[in-house]
């Protein structure tokens, strides 16, 4: 081959094109045959068991939630089935147009649903269902199955979901449902709870958590390449939790409730004899009902802010001064030590004058003896008492009847309370113990913290002549196709005094309801004798005092023991003592209609 010039220029060599191109295509073909190989014996197993998981999904049916009623039967809390969405994070990975998809349907915020997707992941909850939106309608339902080719993670199924038919009713004593934390699903989980669960949080929902619950189950179901399930291949049925009964009765429960009105306070109801709660209330109440599909958050901003506190169980949790109805246990500790006897008056020109310091009564009440103390509730005459008996005497009475100490109701927040000493005023203040500061704490002030349900407990003090028996709420547990359980009642105190003593402070008592110069005569019930004790506490200064009132009847034979507190309520007997009458008027209507046979009596 010549060039331009004629130079000669040597020929390139020949490539053997045909022979590169058989070479290429058997590297292809062994590459092939090494995958194939690959894919068919070394990961055969896998790969058809991820074949296997691609095709099948397992759906999850949570337990039903055992049911919880009142001493009779009569329901409180159950459940009724709802569609309930739920998301699995995985699937949805990053693709947010099926959120959005989503939003427009279910007609929820997109901001909601990125919030409950990201707390998922957070919380390591990607593999499992992720409830969005509860009680959807049917035209929902449709709407998401029509949209199921771009709808991947998102399932709908019908779940049992609580149920509160009474609504607001014994709403602290029952509880709320929340979905579980990770904290509690540590405790938890041996109990067979999962991520994405609603557990109790409170209440007796908290407390019988574990009998509660139940067990869960679900179903194998294959699906097609669009995520749609096209048979069903295995169930697992879910069982559900335990019934839980009550020891309170619902009518009692609500005669309290219609008493109390809009008051802010709680009121306790036992039975002296065994301990046995007939009621439990705590103002202002709440709608567990709106807990128990995921509370929204319009509304716990409503709850969180409210300065009331309406989720605060009063009974049982908050902590007030007891005012005179502490001199019931001022008395026991005079008269006791020796400081008094029965026999024992003071005279009450108005005040105690103290060095520099003047302790008001609430009136002048002249020569008191010690029935008149109690029944005309004398400040000076229990300032005498008070410093004759000291501190140290006082606080150790108090210990015997229960205050200061937490009762063991089997009840989830139960306060202390307390009992002032000089070592605890040292220690807290810094401070010395004066004589101003016992004649404070004879008359149930100064640093006396106490619970309604310690108060009513001292009530059952003195109905059973110093026999405290402990409080309980749940009366019996009922696991599904097994024994019942039932609780058996307990002695939590025993307050020895002398049964004569026992007998002066009961007819103390019996005086501020049906004698002269009572403080409680608002309690008097025609026919049934009553015994209680007023208090007016005081609240820090330019506040309503809080309005006291405990009792017990009949007394001559107690069948009901029972505190009632209302908070800047003003006097005991005013406020307090008219509620607890219509409480009691309750309990021994219901009473004679099971003795008349009456069908009313069960309803």
């Amino acid at each position: 081959m010549r060039g331009r010039f004629g130079v000669e220029i040597p020929a390139p060599p020949q490539v053997p094109h045909f022979k590169l191109f058989v070479a290429f295509i058997a590297l292809g073909f062994a590459a092939l045959v090494l995958r194939l190989w690959y894919l068919q014996v070394a990961m055969g197993e896998e790969l058809l068991a991820q074949s296997e998981s691609n095709r099948k999904r397992f759906i999850r049916l949570f337990a039903p939630r055992g049911m919880i009623v009142d001493r009779a039967g009569r329901t409180l809390a159950m459940n009724r089935p709802e569609f309930v969405v739920s998301i699995i994070p995985a699937e949805v990975g990053s693709d947010d147009s099926v959120l959005h998809r989503l939003s427009q349907i279910l007609e929820m915020p997109i901001e909601d649903i990125l919030q409950v997707v990201g707390n998922a992941k957070q919380r390591a909850q990607r593999l499992y269902p992720v409830p969005l939106a509860t009680g959807v309608s049917l035209d929902v339902v449709t709407r998401i199955e029509e949209n199921r080719l771009w709808l991947p993670g998102v399932n709908v199924s019908p779940q049992p979901v609580r149920w509160y038919p009474e609504g607001k009713l014994a709403s602290h004593l029952l509880g709320m449902l929340g979905e579980v934390d990770a904290k509690e699903l540590q405790t938890l989980r041996e109990a067979g709870v999962s991520p994405g669960e609603y557990v109790g949080k409170m209440g007796v929902e908290r407390a019988q958590e574990v009998w509660l619950h139940g067990k869960a189950g679900g179903k194998w179901v294959e699906v097609d390449a669009r995520g749609r399930q096209r048979r069903e291949i295995e169930e697992v049925l879910a069982e559900q939790g335990a019934t839980v009964m009550l020891t309170i009765d619902k009518r009692l429960q609500r005669a309290a409730e219609e008493a109390f009105g809009n008051r802010v306070g709680a009121a306790v109801a036992l039975d002296p004899r065994t301990g046995e709660v007939l009621l439990l209330a705590s103002f202002p109440r709440f709608d567990p009902n709106a807990f128990a599909r995921g509370v929204k958050p319009s509304v716990w901003r409503e709850i969180a802010t409210n300065p009331l506190h309406p989720l605060q169980n009063r009974a049982i949790g908050s902590r007030y001064p007891p005012g005179s109805t502490f001199k019931i246990v001022t008395a026991a500790a005079g008269l006791h030590s020796g400081a008094i006897t029965p026999y024992t008056s003071f005279y009450c020109p108005g005040a105690l004058q103290l060095g520099r310091w003047r302790f008001r009564c609430h009136r002048r009440h002249g020569a008191t003896g010690f029935v008149k103390a109690i029944g005309a509730s004398c400040d000076v005459y229990f300032y005498q008492v008070g410093l004759r008996t000291g501190i140290d005497t006082l606080a150790e009475m108090a210990h015997a009847f229960g205050l200061g100490e937490a009762t063991g109701i089997d009840l989830v927040g139960e306060s202390r309370g307390n009992i002032p000493t000089p070592e605890w005023k040292k220690k807290r203040y810094k401070e010395g113990w004066y004589d101003g500061d016992t004649v404070n704490t004879s008359i149930g002030q100064g640093f006396v913290q106490v619970t309604p349900l310690q108060m009513a407990l001292v009530a059952v003090a003195v109905a059973n002549r110093g026999t405290v028996m402990k409080p309980f709420v749940v009366k019996r547990i009922i696991p599904p196709g097994g024994t019942p359980i039932d609780t058996q009642p307990a002695v939590f105190k025993q307050v020895s005094l002398h049964p004569d003593f026992w007998r002066w402070i009961a007819e103390g008592m019996r005086a501020a309801v049906a004698g002269a110069g009572g403080t409680a005569h608002a309690a008097n019930l025609p026919g049934i004798p009553v015994a209680g004790k007023t208090g007016t506490a005081e609240d820090p200064p330019r506040r309503r005092p809080h309005a006291w009132f405990i009792c017990y009847a009949p007394a001559d034979n107690p069948r009901i023991a029972l505190a009632v507190v209302v908070e800047q309520g003003g006097h005991g007997g005013a406020v307090a003592a008219p509620i607890a009458r219509h409480i009691l008027e309750t309990f021994f209507g219901m009473e004679h209609a099971r003795a008349r046979g009456d069908a009313s009596a069960t309803d």
